[in-house]
């Protein structure tokens, strides 16, 4: 048995829309006993309300949750004094951000990008107001104005941060060093009792470099980032042109 990961933005869908050819591809994939995994920055409700049906388990928040049913397989939350440290550093920026829970998203930070953030999340799940104290969160994204405003951003958090922006829209997903896709994906793995050698990872983003380090098959797709491309085992075409379906007969998966 193989498992594969897949990120969502940009490697199996655009927005919330998946290629029939990648659909189809990963139903057959399942059938032939494989398991499929999303792999991606967002949370847990907008992972599983779009894609649901599509995966036997899911790996959220750039890393730091992952979980099969109603099992979790992996918990690493920010703790407070990072939380602290992260909101004084994107307000020094004047970044617009989301706080990510499990089911809710917590805006902060710039009011002026607040209409940003709204274009990505479903309206019960961004709520206004983080109060430190209580949150459980695990990741965040940014909003901003534009590239040199997202570079500034990007210099306030220092090292402590990557940053991978979604295309031409304002808004970037951030994932926390020290806790990262590929640190979950080998928790994933290990606790399922599957080798790393039957491990595959699909990738099109700067966050997705983690994943490579990780699974033994790393599968950048047509459309990725040249640093992605570079690390990868295999390059299939763009997501629009079969790139998924492609990949998964290329290895023999389907």
């Amino acid at each position: 048995m193989s498992i594969a990961f897949f990120d969502i933005d940009g490697t199996l869908a655009i927005g919330r829309n998946i290629p029939s050819s990648a659909s189809h591809a990963i139903d057959r994939m399942r059938a032939n006993g494989h398991l499929v995994f999303i792999c991606t920055g967002r949370p847990r409700a907008y992972a599983e309300k779009h894609f649901g049906p599509f995966a036997d388990g899911f790996v959220c928040n750039n890393g730091r949750l992952a979980f099969m049913g109603d099992r979790t397989l992996h918990d690493r939350a920010l703790t407070t004094e990072e939380v602290q440290s992260f909101i004084q550093a994107l307000d020094s920026a004047g970044a617009g951000y989301a706080f990510l829970e499990e089911w809710k998203a917590y805006y902060g930070g710039d009011p002026t990008y607040r209409p940003i953030a709204e274009e990505v999340w479903d309206a019960e799940m961004l709520l206004d107001g983080i109060d430190c104290g209580t949150l459980h969160a695990f990741n965040f994204d940014i909003y901003f104005a534009d590239a040199a405003h997202r570079q500034r951003i990007t210099e306030a958090l220092g090292g402590s941060c990557l940053v991978n922006p979604h295309g031409p829209h304002p808004s970037a997903d951030v994932t926390v060093l020290g806790c990262d896709k590929g640190d979950a994906i080998a928790s994933v793995a290990k606790v399922l009792g599957i080798s790393l050698d039957d491990v595959y990872a699909f990738g099109d983003g700067i966050n997705d470099q983690p994943m490579f380090r990780v699974a033994r098959h790393g599968v950048a797709m047509g459309n990725a980032v040249d640093e992605l491309k570079e690390l990868a085992e295999y390059v299939t075409t763009d997501i629009l042109d079969d790139g998924v379906a492609n990949a998964l007969a290329h290895y023999g998966l389907v």
